[in-house]
């Protein structure tokens, strides 16, 4: 018999539901890829209480109150936390011979089974709130994931300083983030992190570290692609047009607009289009040439003439040949400053050069 069909046939015993309502909970379950008791809740029938009630009774296996558990963090660090979530087991404490959980559905053998073969012992069994579970678990996760994206991001912000890499990519997964560095043409990525980030955890990292910044958002309904482009160099441009391509872009002290939101910056403002008579700070290609600009290397015009340049051209590294090493920062490349005026012509030959 299957779960669905169990934990339907106990609710019935029990006088909770009827035929007919399990008949539409099967249909709304199949309709909605929930499990059955979700599916029932949803529809009004029962709610998660009844059923973790019924299964206790039933199978004779305590009924916890989630809120009430004492959070083991050491044994929930030795599980996978896509498995816990998606299982909506909550690990409580391990013996010699024994690991406790609280699951929602005893009667998921799979899961019970992973965790009897991962750590060799008997699994002690309590039923819990599955939506509790995995809130609890979220949170949890999140706390212990943001001094940890803090510390990394710290740790990327110190190795592209003095470099081309001026933005930081951020794919924001439902149980992971990767992290990616871009800059004058060249994506590379940095690592990948377990955990369900947002927007307004990387936000607050960079927060925590005192860096304002631009960004960009886009979304494919199941990742969020986020763009962020920190803002830490006061430069003395000497005339405008002007191109920065360098790690910390530039931050201007006086009334700006951009293409790109900001963030933690009183004088920057939002603009599709350059406004006349203010800079404008354009991280996209393809935009209309204006002569108060300040361009991103990558989203500068293919021809102009006496521009103001402050970038790095990145050159592969000699030691390593691209592939990353201790000398490179495990970037794969070395870096030489050009600044000044130039024209077009000019900085293709320099990017020749390099």
């Amino acid at each position: 018999m299957s779960k669905s069909k169990e934990i339907g046939r106990l609710l019935l015993e029990y006088g909770l539901i009827n035929n007919d309502d399990l008949n539409e909970g099967l249909k709304f379950q199949k309709e909605r890829g929930l499990r059955l008791g979700e599916a029932l809740a949803e529809l009004g029938k029962v709610n998660m209480d009844d059923i973790d009630w019924v299964l206790s009774k039933q199978l004779d296996i305590p009924f916890v109150i989630v809120e009430d558990i004492n959070v083991n963090l050491e044994l929930i660090d030795k599980f996978q936390k896509e498995f816990l979530i998606e299982n909506r087991v909550l690990p409580l404490y391990e013996t010699a011979d024994q690991i406790s959980i609280v699951i929602e559905d005893p009667l998921n053998k799979p899961a019970i089974d992973f965790i009897h073969d991962l750590f060799g012992k008997k699994v002690h069994i309590s039923i819990g709130n599955g939506r509790k579970i995995r809130r609890l678990l979220k949170n949890i996760l999140k706390k212990a994931g943001i001094p940890e994206l803090i510390k990394s991001l710290k740790d990327i912000i110190e190795r592209i300083k003095g470099t081309s890499f001026y933005r930081i990519d951020f794919l924001l997964g439902k149980h992971s983030c990767s992290i990616k560095i871009f800059g004058s043409g060249i994506l590379r990525d940095i690592m990948s992190m377990d955990g369900a980030f947002t927007k307004e955890d990387i936000f607050r990292a960079f927060d925590d570290l005192d860096i304002s910044f631009l960004h960009e958002q886009f979304s494919n309904g199941r990742n969020t692609f986020l763009a962020i482009y920190p803002l830490t160099h006061r430069l003395d441009i000497k005339s405008l047009p002007a191109i920065i391509g360098v790690y910390g872009l530039h931050l201007p002290d006086d009334t700006t607009f951009s293409n790109a939101r900001m963030h933690g910056l009183s004088h920057f403002f939002h603009s599709h289009n350059p406004v006349q008579g203010y800079r404008f700070f354009s991280t996209k290609s393809n935009e209309p040439a204006f002569e108060k600009a300040i361009y991103t290397v990558d989203a500068a015009p293919t021809d102009f003439k006496d521009c103001y340049i402050k970038i790095c051209i990145p050159e592969k590294c000699r030691a390593c040949n691209g592939t990353g090493c201790h000398a490179c920062r495990d970037l794969g490349y070395e870096f030489n400053n050009i600044e000044g005026l130039y024209s077009s012509d000019d900085l293709k030959d320099k990017f020749k050069e390099g």
